[in-house]
């Protein structure tokens, strides 16, 4: 969004932000549906049912190109491998399956110097999206790429996220997702925003409880969004209570796709219920260097055209079907920003059997392991997974871990550089009271946050009774 309507947003009457976001709606379709996007979604459902040989002999030829261009022309990868050993040759005739000889890439390289990652042959017409995240895992990463890749990146969620769905990114669709469209912690709503050139419906996902479920279901009647987006958890959330309070929805929508959390069968029974639609699964990363989407068969599969995933153990050697194993990708599409070996920090199995789908030629995933939260329920019962926003172009602090230790109590624990001080404090206190209502938030600078055997953290810690978390819920009611 444009600098001047962000800073004035919050003080905009609820007319005037839909107006404001559907301004930026024009910029932001256009970047992203413009250009060559129809060309790519024919090019992936060409794909589609290709067979394993032809994928195979796609996946190989793109990735030499992708690895030959990083030796060459990014400095991060061309003094890592060349420390090793590693010439343009090995590359031009290296295999995916040979893809372990490569050293494999931190996150935190990506998170201490992004710029050494861009490539330095890109044209300089293309313009560059820098996308400043906290990281899924509450480590800050900032993803770079050009409007042409995230078209292809969208491309790809057309055909394979929201195509198996049967539905489309065309169509009108709803998010609930990081955004903060709605920034007064107390607002009495709505509490959904609308760009009216995408026809999206934007839906808060820091205001949701049991009494403030009815605006959402009045947004969605309103709006009517075929494709519903954005957080798991949140729609689940949702589901459940318009299940206990008898809400429904007018229309049928044609599926929800989502991400950020896994899809318990739990969830997906009851977002199903709620909805009167299919919930689908989406796997993917804030750096796009990967992409799994789940077909009509309920089986995650990973779409080797977008990028390539290894499953490791801890010594860094692949593991077999059906054993859990660290995750790294390689992605093939951005060439700004090339990912190779990079360390997602989640933990996944690879599936036993092959999908009934046909899609042979897409491998399949038996279970995503990684991104478990604990869920945070505020005084008045909102119900948050999902804190990462909290740490948004902060860019001194390299990791951050939430802990409520009472219903009206967080700490956040924040391991920083050197100038960290009380102006980011005051910022992820004010988005935390912005996120969950009056609750004492403290900060506490730490050396380092303790990992599990797999060097992993949860970024969201309750250590709230589920007595008290049910006694906040039922206040709300």
């Amino acid at each position: 969004m444009h600098a001047w309507i962000e800073h004035g947003y919050s003080f905009m009457p609820v007319w005037a932000q839909n107006v404001a976001i559907t301004a930026f709606g024009i910029s932001y379709r256009k970047h992203r549906l413009g250009g060559d996007f129809d060309k790519y979604v024919a090019e992936f459902k060409l794909r589609d049912r290709w067979s394993p040989i032809q994928m195979n002999a796609y996946v190989e030829a793109h990735l030499r190109s992708v690895l030959v261009n990083a030796f060459l022309h990014v400095p991060y990868y061309r003094e890592r491998w060349r420390a090793c050993g590693i010439t343009s040759r090995d590359l031009e005739r290296m295999a995916p399956q040979e893809l372990s000889k490569l050293p494999v890439t931190p996150k935190d390289d990506l998170r201490a110097n992004p710029n050494q990652f861009l490539a330095e042959n890109r044209s300089k017409k293309e313009k560059i999206c820098a996308n400043p995240s906290s990281g899924s895992t509450g480590t800050p990463i900032k993803a770079i790429w050009s409007s042409d890749v995230r078209r292809k990146y969208i491309a790809a969620r057309e055909v394979r996220s929201f195509g198996w769905a049967g539905t489309s990114v065309r169509l009108p669709r709803a998010m609930i997702g990081g955004r903060s469209v709605v920034h007064d912690p107390n607002s009495t709503g709505p509490f959904y925003r609308y760009n009216r050139i995408e026809r999206q419906a934007y839906f808060s996902a820091y205001h949701l409880n049991a009494a403030r479920a009815s605006n959402y279901v009045e947004g969605l009647n309103k709006h009517r969004p075929r494709l519903l987006t954005g957080y798991a958890h949140c729609y689940y959330f949702l589901a459940r209570h318009m299940l206990e309070q008898g809400l429904g929805l007018d229309y049928r929508p044609d599926a929800l796709v989502l991400s950020s959390e896994p899809l318990s069968p739990e969830m997906k029974l009851v977002i199903e219920k709620a909805f009167g639609a299919r919930a689908f699964e989406e796997y993917s990363s804030t750096e796009n260097c990967f992409l799994t989407t789940e077909c009509e068969y309920g089986r995650l599969h990973v779409n080797l055209d977008f990028g390539l995933l290894e499953i490791l153990d801890d010594g860094g050697s692949p593991v077999p079907v059906g054993t859990p194993g660290s995750v790294y990708a390689t992605g093939l599409l951005n060439h700004i920003q090339p990912l190779i070996r990079y360390q997602v920090g989640d933990v996944a199995t690879w599936a036993r059997e092959r999908c009934p789908c046909g899609r042979d030629q897409l491998p399949v995933l038996e279970a995503v392991q990684g991104r478990l939260e604990d869920i945070v329920v505020g005084p008045d019962g909102r119900e948050m997974v999902r804190f990462h926003s909290l740490f948004l172009n902060l860019p001194r602090i390299i990791e951050a871990q939430v802990i409520q230790e009472a219903i009206n109590q967080l700490r956040v624990k924040v391991v920083a550089t050197d100038g960290f001080g009380p102006e980011e404090e005051t910022a992820i206190r004010q988005r935390t009271l912005q996120r969950l209502g009056q609750v004492e938030v403290s900060v506490e600078r730490v050396a380092e946050i303790p990992r599990n055997n797999r060097g992993k953290f949860r970024s969201v810690i309750s250590l709230v009774p589920e007595a008290d978390k049910q006694l906040a819920r039922a206040s709300c009611r």
